[in-house]
């Protein structure tokens, strides 16, 4: 029989986990909202995947956890996955379940508005590749919807708490499961996919105080997922209990209410990628992170005008503590819901809360601490004294270890450089012995020299005291923020362009080619960029235009010297080749008069 946490135990985590659980809220228009996992697994069949062909495990009907987590052992090592629902709803069921009495009507923004003409076209290709790819198929957003209104306590709103001790952290996890992520179909997101598995992580001290939150957004890891406890950007309900804004169909978390530009990254080779990354840190306005992503752009609604859930909300919670030790958690390594297989895995259900979708286990399960980025961060300000006194302590010792072996080395050093002025041997030239040792004293050296910074970094932090307050925002390297409103002249004229502008340039193509013109090349090229410079105005990013045209100008420069030299007429080469030096000369000229003024 497993084992199951001692009921003291599991009683003192309930509490903790009660104290601080978040408060979600929704749009208006959600359609899933945190469920029952074991309701789930009673409606839904579990299969295998064989080869390109699935295998029929458990019928609808006849799972629960125990059994699930049973099929789990028995099947080790299988490719397993859960599917609620039968089939995607033809079009009279869908026409049916669009007029149902209690649909509420959802207010889309133009995500077009807020990304550029090349990224409107890359989403459309992206979204033909759904062709080719596996997708979940129209209507099972729909059909989703149905068999989750159906199950027993679809009124009902869970959360599984997982408490865990690591590094000086408690840490409490707040797992959510949503029977359906209908990004896609209902909210015009990136992806759809059967179940979907978000999370809310609260880091307390050693006294059971908190320090900070991180709420699960789009896989992102890290310094950027958590905010300080004291985050003025935090919204608290009764003070203890912090408010998260659910992504409309895609449930993940938000700390602000609005509307979220979001680039979805394209799968494109790692050293295209790396070119990309480089140019982009060129540029002067590179700002946050993110911005330049080849990807799929699109909105998360993130409004909290729905329904809400938690403490003195529309639904309270129902809590459920689980552990390692939790069967079904432990044992079922499978998917949540509908293999599609797709090659990107956007379309592919997730895998549960301790698990990917290749068996291993999860950071944000098993090492939270270092999946949020705290492993540098003291749980609290006596923690980082202790630590403080404890690593001086050991740098001590170090630094006269090191200026033992630092003397021992320079003396043998000497002595081989004494030896070989016995010999007559020039010290312009010494043997590769000498040239050895030299390097070993020189590394010496400048590991004491840091040695020596680190114990007075310490010796300073100690004798303060205290130590410095920190900005809130100080660990981010990029604060995620809704978009503002854009309701100027300009925001209108963008968001009228922004409709018709791939229309425009498609139906200018269009024309040049029935009227037969020759030599579409200069047309198009000409008609694309005087596109592009109305965007760059309208978005106010001329000067950033202009840049990277020069960028783009004076590669297809060096690449036509480069033609010219290799192809048997260098003369011209060499010749482009000192231009676009002589012009790179003239611009580090004037950035040194301008640093210089």
């Amino acid at each position: 029989m497993t084992a199951t946490p001692a009921p003291a135990e599991s009683t003192a985590d309930l509490d903790l986990l009660r104290r601080f659980e978040p408060v979600i809220r929704f749009n208006r228009g959600e359609l899933f909202y945190p469920t029952s996992v074991a309701d789930f697994v009673a409606s839904s069949a579990l299969f295998s995947v064989v080869g390109k062909e699935t295998e029929l495990i458990a019928e609808r009907g006849t799972l629960d956890l125990q059994t699930l987590a049973a099929a789990g052992r028995e099947h080790a090592g299988a490719m397993l996955y859960l599917q609620q629902v039968d089939a995607p709803l033809d079009r009279k069921q869908y026409r049916q379940w669009k007029r149902r009495e209690d649909r509420e009507r959802f207010r889309f923004s133009s995500r077009f508005a807020a990304v550029g003409l090349v990224g409107r076209f890359v989403d459309a290709i992206m979204r033909l590749t759904l062709l080719l790819r596996g997708n979940v198929p129209g209507g099972y957003a729909a059909a989703a919807h149905l068999a989750y209104r159906a199950t027993p306590r679809s009124d009902e709103c869970f959360y599984y708490g997982h408490v865990s001790r690591d590094a000086g952290y408690v840490v409490l996890q707040y797992w959510y499961f949503y029977s359906m992520n209908d990004w896609r179909s209902t909210f015009g997101g990136v992806n759809d996919h059967e179940s979907d598995w978000e999370q809310v992580t609260v880091f307390l001290t050693e006294d059971l105080e908190p320090s900070w939150v991180a709420f699960s957004s789009h896989d992102e890891v890290g310094d950027d997922l958590r905010r300080r406890w004291d985050d003025p950007d935090i919204e608290f309900v009764d003070g203890t209990h912090p408010v998260v804004y659910a992504g409309a169909g895609s449930h993940s978390g938000a700390y602000l209410p609005g509307e979220y530009l979001i680039t979805a990254p394209l799968p494109i080779p790692e050293w295209l990628d790396g070119i990309r990354r480089g140019i982009i840190r060129l540029l002067p306005w590179r700002g946050q992170a993110g911005q330049g992503t080849v990807g799929i752009p699109y909105i998360d609604y993130k409004r909290g005008d729905g329904l809400s859930v938690g403490v003195d909300q529309d639904r309270p919670w129902q809590a459920v503590v689980v552990d390692d030790d939790t069967d079904w958690v432990r044992d079922f390594r499978g998917l949540w819901g509908l293999d599609t297989r797709d090659f990107l895995g956007g379309e592919r259900a997730p895998a549960g809360m301790r698990y990917e979708r290749d068996g291993t286990v999860r950071a944000s399960w098993g090492q939270p601490v270092a999946w949020a980025g705290l492993d540098r961060e003291a749980p609290s300000e006596a923690w980082a004294m202790r630590g403080l006194e404890a690593a001086s302590g050991e740098l001590q010792v170090q630094l006269r270890d090191l200026t033992d072996r630092l003397s021992d080395a320079r003396e043998e050093l000497r002595a081989a450089r004494t030896a070989e002025r016995a010999q007559g041997r020039s010290p312009q030239r010494p043997t590769p012995e000498l040239t050895e040792l030299s390097d070993t004293v020189a590394r010496l050296r400048a590991e004491q020299v840091q040695l020596v910074n680190r114990i007075e970094a310490a010796e300073l932090g100690i004798e303060s005291a205290t130590l410095p307050t920190e900005d809130v925002h100080a660990h981010l390297s990029h604060r995620a923020v809704p978009m503002a409103a854009a309701d100027t002249v300009r925001g209108r004229l963008l968001r009228i362009w922004s409709a018709a502008s791939a229309s425009v340039l498609l139906a200018a193509f269009g024309i040049l080619l029935l009227a037969g013109h020759s030599g579409l090349l200069w047309p198009v090229l000409w008609i694309s960029f005087a596109m592009l410079v109305i965007e760059s105005i309208l978005r106010q990013r001329f000067l950033q235009l202009l840049v990277v045209s020069v960028i783009v100008a004076v590669t297809v420069i060096l690449a036509l010297a480069v033609w010219e030299i290799f192809t048997g007429n260098p003369r011209i080469g060499f010749g482009i080749l000192l231009l676009v030096i002589a012009f790179y000369l003239v611009l580090q000229t004037a950035r040194e008069a301008i640093r210089t003024r």
